[in-house]
């Protein structure tokens, strides 16, 4: 009943430091409806690194993003957001199996070890990781930290934007559930997210995120590469980024062999994280696949040189099966808006949001 959840259908709003954007999902039987749609252009200054500079500005643009929506206008004022992977730390750690006795400590003491932050001025989340048996000496617990400041600045954004913001959660944790969503949920997968101004790479292990890190390769890299190498403006650069791609019969191969070297140190770099997370993995998994999300992702023949490089199957992040056709002129935007569709599927699936899982 609507009266038992007064905040159905929450809407998923991604803040990057470029574009802010917002995708609402409402039930249709056993499969989700498009409701609300929409991005808005961010100055540049007012977000860095994930950090909101200018609460006015930003929560202004927030107004505009629901008030002016493609499609219908969203039928609440309810957010679930995404904290920047940047700035907040995902771990899964080993504790000693005293749940009732000692767990913040170990937990806090455990903590100390692997994050960088004072604790004390952190917000904590987590989650135990299986069902510990009583004769387990240790147990895993997946745990998100993100600092105080950060977490207060998104709150209060929203309050400035009249939104209500019920969940803040890791951009790892909403790709995940967008990826995962067209893939079985059991053993390992890795997930590219190549944006704006970061990749990200996340590898989910079951239903959780077992690693995530953030690397510097990014679009805007590429096509600055591609502004100097061939004497063209920044538009020209980002032109024949989307035109000719990786595409070795556009332009002759010039814009490939441009652009093929800059990324070659970020399959490297999975490679490694792939390497390195499969011989620490305790149930022994493999990484089965990797998904292609972001802007970036949609760049020409990036799937097959990663497959030729990695060798796993390579896909590009779309819209979910369980999703009805959202239409042609919107079917290129899932990659972008991977992680607001995450985020919207956990409020149109309207799972919980005063439980201990919302890492």
């Amino acid at each position: 009943m609507k009266l038992l959840r007064p905040f159905q259908n929450a809407m998923g709003i991604d803040i990057s430091d470029q574009v802010v954007r917002m995708v609402q999902l409402i039930p249709k039987g056993k499969k989700f409806k498009l409701n609300s749609i929409s991005s808005r252009p961010i100055p540049e200054g007012i977000v860095t690194d994930g950090e909101i500079k200018d609460l006015k500005v930003l929560s202004g643009l927030l107004k505009d993003l629901v008030k002016k929506p493609h499609l219908k206008h969203p039928s609440t004022s309810a957010a679930i957001l995404s904290l920047p992977e940047r700035k907040t730390f995902t771990k899964i750690i080993e504790l000693p199996n005293d749940m009732h006795e000692n767990f913040d400590a170990n937990l806090r003491e455990g903590l100390a070890e692997h994050i960088p932050l004072n604790l004390d001025e952190a917000y904590i989340d987590w989650q135990i990781i299986g069902e510990p048996k009583p004769e387990d000496k240790k147990i895993r617990a997946l745990v998100s930290v993100a600092p105080q400041l950060l977490v207060e600045s998104y709150l209060e954004v929203c309050k400035q934007a009249r939104l209500t913001p019920l969940i803040l959660e890791t951009e790892s944790a909403a790709l995940s559930r967008f990826a995962l969503e067209e893939i079985p949920g059991s053993g390992s997968h890795m997930i590219i997210d190549l944006g704006a101004n970061r990749t990200g790479i996340i590898i989910t292990e079951e239903d959780f995120v077992a690693y995530s890190s953030t690397l510097a390769i990014s679009g805007n890299q590429l096509t600055g590469v591609l502004q100097i190498k061939l004497g063209l403006n920044a538009n020209e650069a980002e032109q024949a980024k989307i035109i000719c791609g990786l595409d070795p019969k556009k332009s002759k191969g010039v814009v490939k062999q441009i652009l093929e070297p800059e990324l070659k140190p970020l399959l490297q770099k999975s490679m490694e994280i792939i390497s390195f997370y499969e011989e620490h993995s305790i149930k022994n998994f493999k990484v089965k696949d990797l998904t292609l999300v972001g802007g970036g992702a949609k760049l020409s023949h990036l799937d097959e040189l990663i497959s030729s490089m990695i060798s796993l199957p390579v896909r590009l992040g779309g819209w979910p099966s369980n999703l009805i056709n959202p239409g042609e002129k919107l079917l290129h935007l899932a990659p972008s808006y991977a992680t607001a569709i995450g985020l919207s599927l956990r409020g149109a699936q309207n799972l919980p949001w005063f439980s201990d899982k919302n890492l």
